[in-house]
């Protein structure tokens, strides 16, 4: 039962991650809390079935365009809405609502209010592991996941534009003094962080039923995460990812799946109250 109930935790835990990977990069960079993230992670999924289902192309096809189609809005949006609503020192926040809700219901017109499901592409066999099992396909999620977490600390520790992502994140203007531009500093961020999040939605497209509020859930709980270890924290966000994902699962396989959910809320308030900074207090990537 416990290798069961753990084996689901770490599925859970690397959907989260990746969510949370994406938001903490943005929030820890341009220190937006871009809510509206919960409509990539549901463009990923609708992107993915649309290809991959209805047009019956190949699913890693799919799922490619469903990154491209994810980062691309991710750069409009930061363009078209929230470069100038900082420039004018608004509130992101609200911005971030109006987006989600326009989004949505694009969706809602184009797609309509039905839930959305489709046949895994490959993988229904099991690997099994003592006691418990899971599918080959949420194996893959969980490789994924493994493997795209270092990629990213990488990428912004050696490559050039990541160092340029860092600079901006430490300190706007010794950056400008540089010449590293925070406009583009910023299309690339929220290329990289938004791909991250239409990435996982596509992923989990085949296994769960979605609508266009798809993404609504997993948002709270990914910010959660990024609050709890601290903002552009990596390392951060792959503990507080295992803690709520296995720490959920936990709760409903051994209490009950009414109670799951109060992990993440449980968390949230804790972290609040003892540790507001987060547990590694990081606030730049």
């Amino acid at each position: 039962m416990f290798t069961q109930v753990f084996l689901n935790g770490l599925y859970s835990s690397s959907v989260y991650c990746l969510v949370a990977l994406g938001l903490t990069i943005i929030l820890g960079v341009m220190d937006i809390a871009d809510f509206a993230q919960a409509g990539l992670y549901m463009l990923g999924a609708y992107v993915t079935f649309l290809v991959a289902e209805m047009l019956g192309l190949n699913f890693f096809f799919a799922l490619l365009l469903a990154i491209i189609a994810a980062a691309m809005v991710g750069i409009v949006n930061n363009l078209v809405v929230y470069q100038p609503v900082l420039k004018r020192g608004a509130n992101t926040l609200i911005a971030a609502l109006g987006i989600l809700l326009i989004v949505q219901n694009i969706a809602l017109l184009v797609f309509g209010p039905d839930y959305q499901t489709y046949q895994l592409p490959f993988g229904q066999g099991k690997l099994t592991f003592g006691e418990g099992s899971i599918t080959r396909y949420k194996a893959m999620i969980i490789s994924i996941a493994c493997l795209l977490v270092p990629s990213v600390w990488l990428f912004l520790a050696k490559t050039r534009i990541g160092k340029a992502i860092r600079a901006v994140s430490q300190n706007v203007e010794g950056a400008a003094i540089v010449g590293i531009s925070s406009t583009k500093v910023s299309v690339f961020t929220f290329a990289l962080g938004t791909a991250l999040v239409g990435l996982a939605g596509a992923l989990v497209s085949p296994i769960y039923a979605f609508d266009a509020h798809f993404g609504s859930d997993i948002i709270v709980k990914a910010f959660t995460i990024v609050i709890f270890g601290g903002l552009g924290s990596l390392r951060g966000v792959v503990v507080g990812a295992l803690i709520i994902g296995v720490g959920e699962n936990m709760m409903a396989g051994f209490i009950s799946t009414e109670y799951s959910d109060l992990v993440t809320f449980v968390l949230l308030i804790l972290i609040l109250f003892v540790r507001p900074q987060g547990v590694f207090g990081r606030k730049a990537i």
